[in-house]
């Protein structure tokens, strides 16, 4: 167990030392909600409140962004600081480390998104309880794309094959799913594609807390997803040890 935290805690130095990194999450968000929401609800008839409707993917995306920043740390240690090699000859195993990892990822994210999470939170008008099940969204999906983004990162050789698959990630997540558009109104194909996407099932899951209840049939296709895809992101970057 101390083994796991001494790894974790190295993620949470490596992510606590841009002290801007919070802050800039923070209005990035403001500015996707703000912006892009108001705009959006203010074009677009027919839904009900529809910024209301779009505001936890604004929250999402964030987190999208935030769970890439830890695949490019363990990108970094593989390609560019090589330092990767030296990690290994500590006295951590190595699915330990792939574990720890990914899991700080996760914490990490969340924590970058809390404050999103309680804006959300307020404009659902959510109890203390129901905006705990938000965070606990926010860590769940989170599990997703930092599987995606360790994958990335055990696979990718140069800085540009890792951002483009990086912003082909996020376009799947984002245009893919039903951050902006309810499934009745996609193409069937595109509906087949969504129910594959963490981001559908997060939103959705989110969604689902204005009605004062969790939505189980919601959430669990979301931790059978990121299970798979952490488990997928362990396998990469356990394979990417090797030395």
């Amino acid at each position: 167990m101390n083994r796991v935290l001494t790894v974790i805690e190295r993620d949470f130095r490596i992510f606590f030392a841009d002290r801007f990194l919070l802050v800039i999450m923070f209005v990035n968000f403001t500015i996707d909600l703000g912006v892009s929401g108001l705009s959006l609800s203010a074009m677009i008839k027919g839904y009900g409140d529809y910024f209301l409707y779009i505001a936890p993917g604004a929250n999402l995306i964030t987190a999208t962004v935030a769970s890439f920043q830890s695949g490019r740390d363990i990108w970094r240690e593989r390609i560019i600081q090589d330092t990767h090699t030296y990690l290994l000859t500590l006295p951590v195993p190595k699915p330990m480390v792939a574990a720890s990892r990914l899991f700080s990822g996760m914490l990490r994210t969340t924590m970058t998104t809390l404050p999103g999470t309680a804006v959300i939170a307020l404009l659902y008008h959510l109890s203390f309880p129901l905006s705990l099940v938000g965070v606990l969204i926010m860590l769940v999906y989170s599990g997703a794309v930092c599987g995606l983004s360790v994958i990335a990162a055990s696979m990718s050789s140069s800085l540009e094959l890792f951002t483009t698959v990086r912003s082909t990630v996020q376009v799947y997540l984002s245009f893919f799913s039903t951050q902006f558009y309810p499934t009745s109104i996609l193409p069937p194909v595109v509906t087949d594609v969504s129910n594959f996407n963490p981001m559908t099932w997060a939103v959705e899951s989110f969604r689902a807390l204005q009605t004062g209840s969790v939505d189980v049939g919601l959430f669990l296709p979301l931790v059978g997803l990121s299970a798979c895809l952490l488990g997928a992101g362990f396998v990469f970057y356990r394979r990417a040890m090797e030395f």
